[in-house]
């Protein structure tokens, strides 16, 4: 297969109550609404208006006053700065139409009294918005005052937000360890495409796009003018102009401890497959994790239980096998036991092995592991699991009843160690290559496999996509499970999007899935939900279900059930 392409989406649409519960099994429970709480945005503006050739420049009304209102409509208090302090500077070529003046009314009144940058401090903020223009460019780069709140704010975990241009003001900050705090961050900004379109290439001191990824960041650009908004967090950034009703929308959600809205349920082409609900579980049941072995039998683990069931091709359920703790990741192995990811009773992580009669024998504990998930089959009896809060994944020899960390990298761990979402999640390989979901950074990641099956350097393949488990069918189109989405959707090769399954079709918090393993079923994928757990709709949480979907396509069996 293929690498998987970028595939970019716009933030906008639903909001989603924020946690209240933990639930291990996603990492957290939704239920009410936030609190009241008055949340404080320092916005810093560029002094600078005018471009070297004594053209003039500024902020860029529209990425100011749109984000601005969107703040102030929700009850969120601003302190405008910039580092000479002062009336902010304006591109003329952003000058609003009358309609906009006017509803831009209180945004360009703001606009006239900007305090010094210098006077402020971090610990009176929430979070730091950065609007665009060519201004930014020539006097934000290289601001002290602004590196020094950046880190301030970047090291408290606090929102970093900024559009088209504002992410000049990232490129000369750095940690507290020196390094750029842009580095190994998922990010987008005003593209050289754009600039160049724009005629602007020339007059800027330096290309914005290629300073960043000087940096280190892995740059994201979309299409010239395109809607496009990315998140890692803590750092929000979009991309242009056009990006601004966006990353409001994405500010005013963070802020209020929302769920960050992904369009693929919006916006998205929909090609609805056939469904067929194959077997009920009592409401409250965390399905969590599938494997389907070579006769068609299902095996499901039930995280919260600690069970292991066992679903016939014709329905009927059966438990299976209880662990003693919690069960999450499932395989088979090559002697037609299943290995169950989860913890002790005690909860301590560890591995289990059933035997097909549902002896259930503890093979090994993992004590400086945290948070066991996904798995899958690496070769011989070696098996590869995410450590969805340590950002690792541990590879362990079930003959050998050994374990070690295979790899640990920012990309599988949690941008915001204090957020629970899980990180590296869902495993699968395909043609020597493994992919990982990592859930809270609604990325996936692609690890080459060299040698004997050591880890590659991991590349970010896919960005904004909330990806629990996954499969993939032999043609290399990927089927995911979405959770609090409500969803399963299909991504080709070359990150088309796709959703197959809603609500409708019975995936309310879907949580996995697994490719059929006989004749009658190989084009079907088995979808596992716990019926809106996470997320409860508004009738409520429903039945645990598992979901036949009729895909077309066979399923690939690598890592499968021997």
């Amino acid at each position: 297969m293929a690498a998987f392409g970028i595939h970019l989406v716009t933030i906008r649409g639903l909001w989603y109550p924020w946690v209240k519960r933990f639930n291990p099994g996603l990492g957290i429970i939704f239920t009410g609404k936030p609190e009241e709480n008055m949340k404080k945005v320092l916005i810093v503006t560029t002094s600078h208006d005018r471009f070297e050739a004594l053209t003039p420049t500024g902020v860029w009304l529209e990425e100011f006053a749109v984000p601005y209102m969107a703040l102030l409509q929700h009850g969120i208090e601003m302190t405008i700065a910039s580092p000479k302090g002062g009336a902010m500077p304006v591109d003329p070529r952003s000058l609003p139409t009358p309609q906009q003046e006017q509803a831009w009314e209180a945004a360009i009144e703001a606009a006239k009294y900007t305090v010094k940058l210098s006077d402020l401090s971090a610990e009176a903020f929430d979070a730091l918005f950065l609007p665009g223009g060519h201004g930014p460019m020539f006097d934000l780069p290289d601001n002290k005052d602004l590196h020094l709140l950046l880190r301030e704010f970047y090291e408290s975990g606090k929102l970093i937000a900024a559009v088209c241009h504002g992410p000049a003001g990232l490129v000369g900050a750095t940690l507290s360890d020196g390094t750029p705090l842009v580095k190994n961050k998922v990010l987008t900004a005003y593209t050289y495409a754009e600039e160049v379109a724009a005629q602007l290439d020339q007059e800027v001191p330096f290309i914005l796009e290629h300073r960043l990824r000087e940096l280190g960041a892995y740059f994201i650009p979309q299409a010239n003018k395109a809607d496009h908004v990315e998140y890692d967090g803590p750092l929000l950034t979009g991309q242009n102009p056009n990006s601004s009703t966006s990353i409001a929308h994405a500010i005013v959600a963070i802020l209020n401890q929302q769920l960050l809205p992904l369009p693929i349920f919006i916006h998205t082409p929909e090609a609805i497959v056939p469904a067929k609900t194959v077997a009920e579980f009592p409401i409250n049941t965390f399905l969590e994790n599938i494997v389907i072995a070579q006769n068609g039998d299902i095996f499901l683990t039930s995280y919260e239980e600690g069970k292991v069931y066992h679903v016939t091709p014709t329905g009927i359920v059966h438990e299976h096998a209880e662990t003693g703790g919690n069960a999450a990741g499932i395989v088979c192995d090559r002697q037609g036991n299943l290995l169950v990811a989860g913890s002790t009773s005690d909860k301590i992580p560890a591995i289990f092995c059933i035997d097909p009669t549902g002896k259930v024998e503890r093979l090994m504990t993992l004590p400086d592991a945290i948070f066991l998930n996904g798995m899958t089959y690496l070769g011989a009896d070696r098996y590869l699991i995410a450590d969805s809060y340590k950002g690792a994944i541990w590879e362990i020899d079930s003959a050998q009843g050994t374990a070690r960390i295979w790899l640990q990298h920012e990309r599988l761990a949690r941008s915001n160690a204090q957020h629970p979402f899980p990180a590296a999640n869902g495993l699968k390989i395909f043609e020597h290559v493994l992919y990982v979901s990592n859930t809270q950074r609604q990325q996936l990641i692609r690890i080459p496999l060299v040698g004997d099956g050591r880890p590659g350097s991991p590349e970010v393949v896919l960005t904004q996509v909330n990806l629990d488990d996954f499969a993939l069918d032999v043609q290399g189109n990927l089927y995911g499970t979405t959770h609090v989405y409500n969803s399963v959707v299909r991504i080709t090769p070359d990150s088309q999007l796709t959703v197959i399954a809603k609500a409708e079709q019975g995936v309310i918090g879907s949580t996995a899935l697994a490719f059929g393993r006989t004749s009658t079923d190989n084009t079907a994928v088995y979808v596992t939900t716990n019926g809106g757990m996470s997320l409860p709709p508004a009738t409520g949480v429903e039945p645990a279900r598992v979901v036949r979907l009729e895909v077309g396509v066979a399923g690939s069996t690598v890592g499968s059930c021997r």
